[in-house]
């Protein structure tokens, strides 16, 4: 007689059913969905991860980085040609004589980038003073007794120093007046 059979109330033996693993199939098909939602996500996050940056994100980071390098270049403090302020009295134009400008200038410079840049700005301070002479002499009172006009000095004085630097020899970051009196 068979192992597996069972006896009915006739005597007659009846071959019973073996659970082959019906359980298994469940858990295989538990594991193969795993699978596949692991790697729907991992594919997902690499698409993610590895798609281009459009122009719209592209020029926001650009914008992004250039405020925080403008921040730091304002609250940073370069070298400074402190020690030997180029000074210059100057008559106001239009004034007949009756009315000078005296100032004193000194330049910043990012020494860590441009390290010759102090001993050519020394240098060359002959030249800046003339440079510095010749601007002020053109400036009508007008033109110095304006609300922003030492911003405007200064930025004017920056771009003709910069102008006389050679392109690898560096940059003045900030023309600084040490002293600025209209008489």
């Amino acid at each position: 007689m068979d192992e597996n059979a069972n006896i009915n109330e006739g005597g007659t033996a009846v071959p019973s059913q073996v659970k082959t693993g019906g359980g298994n199939r469940y858990l295989m098909i538990g594991i193969l969905a795993g699978v596949v939602v692991v790697n729907s996500l991992v594919a997902f996050m690499l698409i993610a991860l590895t798609k281009p940056k459009s122009s719209d994100e592209i020029a926001a980071q650009a914008q992004a980085d250039s405020v925080q390098q403008a921040a730091r270049r304002l609250t940073s403090m370069g070298a400074t040609t402190a020690d030997a302020p180029i000074e210059a009295i100057v008559n106001i134009a239009g004034t007949d004589g009756d009315r000078f400008i005296k100032t004193a200038i000194i330049f910043e410079y990012d020494d860590k980038e441009y390290p010759d840049l102090g001993a050519e700005l020394a240098r060359r301070a002959p030249r800046f003073k003339n440079l510095l002479i010749d601007h002020l002499a053109r400036l009508t009172l007008a033109d110095v007794t304006e609300p922003d006009a030492k911003e405007k000095i200064r930025k004017d004085l920056s771009r003709l120093v910069n102008a006389t630097l050679p392109p690898k020899m560096g940059e003045v970051r900030e023309v600084l007046f040490t002293s600025f009196i209209i008489q």
